[in-house]
């Protein structure tokens, strides 16, 4: 008789159910199940609980491979690990790189070398176009839509910041906001959404913009200069695209199951969910056990419904136990001819 066999029957024999051995081997209830199925061998120090608790023998260890045995806890593992290590040095080497970078700046201020006394241009230019959130959490360039393009979410606040420079033969006396919707490209479709007024040394506009809830246009910026010229950019904005839902999984199990008394056990094999996540209840144990993997253990001759159950659904079994091996008087089964 092989190990599977002998945990199960003593077990049954003390009226133990698997989670009460568990409990007293402080192991989980899953590791039973897989004793009993033969899916897994316990330890050497759990087979000496088990002799202990259960009042068994045991095959001696040089008749199980070593295929068979379960894997070995190790200890726990170092805290300054190989990994752990390479992360604090990486992260070392970016504070180093942004201090280096601070003084860098700092001495290139110190020199006088800034843009103040850069020639400046001789017509106005947008120095900079930047987005953020109602948290002042800067916004960048999305991949998911595109080079170029951001994404904002519907029915949100983002606040768009505009920085220019005049130049020294016109000066910027505004900044405006236009939406095109892609696809139109043409004038009857252009909308001004803000128009913010510059001069008296100003050089920037911040503008609060409410997100619709559908958007997909180009967002042009706009410097209004002296003489009717005009300073335009033009950026990508979008919302994202709605998520086309998932279909849900449905739980299924066999609708019916005939076990007999000299059948060591029975497995049910579900669909539509994770074989770890399902709960597994008989409504008979005296009838027939379930483990949590799903297999049926005959106890006596009857009938009872095995239920599993995830994510809220419930799939049922209706399992019937004879004696016997062969289905020789059940209803609606065949004799089987061997």
């Amino acid at each position: 008789m092989n190990i599977s066999d002998i945990i199960r029957q003593a077990r049954e024999g003390l009226g133990l159910t698997q989670e009460d051995l568990a409990e007293r081997l402080e192991v989980s209830r899953q590791a039973v199940s897989k004793w009993e199925l033969g899916a897994s061998v316990p330890s050497t120090e759990n087979l000496a609980l088990l002799e202990e608790v259960l009042g068994v023998s045991f095959p001696a260890p040089e008749e199980t491979t070593l295929s068979e045995q379960e894997p070995v806890t190790e200890g726990k593992a170092p805290f300054w690990n190989r990994k752990r290590v390479v992360l604090l040095v990486l992260g070392v080497l970016v504070v180093l790189a942004l201090l280096a970078n601070v003084m860098f700046m700092l001495l290139v201020g110190g020199t006088g070398d800034t843009r103040t006394d850069a020639p400046r241009p001789s017509e106005p230019y947008i120095s900079g176009v930047y987005f953020f959130n109602e948290d002042a959490g800067e916004l960048q360039h999305d991949l998911q839509a595109g080079a170029g393009w951001y994404l904002f979410a519907p029915d949100s606040r983002v606040y768009l910041l505009v920085t220019f420079e005049d130049g020294t033969e016109n000066t910027v006396s505004a900044v405006s906001l236009f939406l095109t919707p892609t696809g139109t490209e043409t004038l009857e479709y252009r909308e001004q959404i803000a128009v913010q007024a510059a001069g008296e040394g100003r050089d920037f506009a911040l503008f609060a913009w409410d997100i619709p809830e559908e958007l997909t246009a180009h967002l042009e910026i706009v410097l209004e200069c002296g003489g009717g010229d005009r300073v335009t950019e033009t950026l990508g904005v979008a919302t994202p695209y709605p998520e086309t839902p998932e279909k849900a999984e449905t739980l299924t199990i066999p609708g019916r199951v005939l076990l007999f008394m000299d059948e060591p056990y029975s497995v049910l094999r579900a669909s539509g969910a994770p074989d770890e996540e399902i709960v597994w209840t008989s409504s008979d144990p005296a009838v027939v056990e379930v483990s949590d993997i799903g297999a049926l253990f005959p106890v006596s001759p009857g009938a009872a419904a095995v239920t599993a159950e995830w994510n809220g659904q419930t799939a049922e079994c209706q399992v019937e136990v004879f004696t016997g091996t062969e289905p020789t008087d059940v209803p609606g089964v065949s004799k089987v001819v061997r």
